[in-house]
C-alpha cells in the first residue's frame, strides 16, 4: 500500500477508506447539479469549521451525494439533511493540487487516468470519492477489488 505511482496530475496510491458517518443530500450524477448543490448543501450548517468535505459518485444509480463528516460538535443534530454510514474499502487515489478553477477541470481526466489505468480491478459496487482536503487539493478516488 505505500508505493507511489507520480503522473503528470499527481501521485497515485493505493489506500484504506475506513468506515465513515455522512450526513448529506442527494442529487443527478451530472456536473451542472453537482454545482449547484454545493453551495446549498454548505448553507446547511451554521460554520464550515472543521467540516471535511467528500463527493460520492454512484455511477450504477446516476447519483451523486454531497456529504459531511458527521462531527462530535454536531451531537445529532442533522441540519436538515439525510444521514448514512459508509463502509469503506480499498481505492486507489491520486492527489489533485491545483488552484481553482484548474483545480476542478481536472477532476474529469483525474477519474479517467484512474478508471483507465485501474479499470481490471475496480469494485463497482462501491462509490467514486472526492475528498476536499483544501482549497487547493483535492483526492479522487476509485474503489479497488480487496485482496483476499
Amino acid at each position: 500500500m505505500d508505493k507511489t505511482i507520480k503522473t503528470e496530475l499527481g501521485n497515485i496510491q493505493k489506500v484504506k477508506v475506513e468506515k465513515m458517518y455522512f450526513l448529506y443530500t442527494e442529487v443527478a450524477n451530472d456536473p451542472e447539479s453537482q454545482q449547484a448543490a454545493w453551495p446549498q448543501f454548505e448553507a446547511s450548517f451554521p460554520s464550515l469549521t472543521g467540516r471535511k468535505m467528500f463527493g460520492l459518485d454512484y455511477d450504477d444509480r446516476k447519483a451523486y451525494r454531497v456529504c459531511s463528516l458527521v462531527l462530535d460538535q454536531d451531537e445529532g443534530e442533522t441540519y436538515g439533511l439525510d444521514q448514512f454510514e459508509f463502509e469503506g474499502g480499498d481505492y486507489m487515489r491520486l492527489r489533485l493540487n491545483f488552484e481553482p478553477p484548474k483545480l476542478y477541470e481536472m477532476i474529469g481526466p483525474a477519474y479517467g487516468l484512474l478508471i483507465g489505468q485501474y479499470e481490471d480491478s475496480i469494485d463497482w459496487s462501491l462509490p467514486f470519492i472526492e475528498q476536499y482536503k483544501a482549497h487547493n487539493i483535492l483526492d479522487i478516488m476509485v474503489p479497488v477489488k480487496g485482496e483476499e
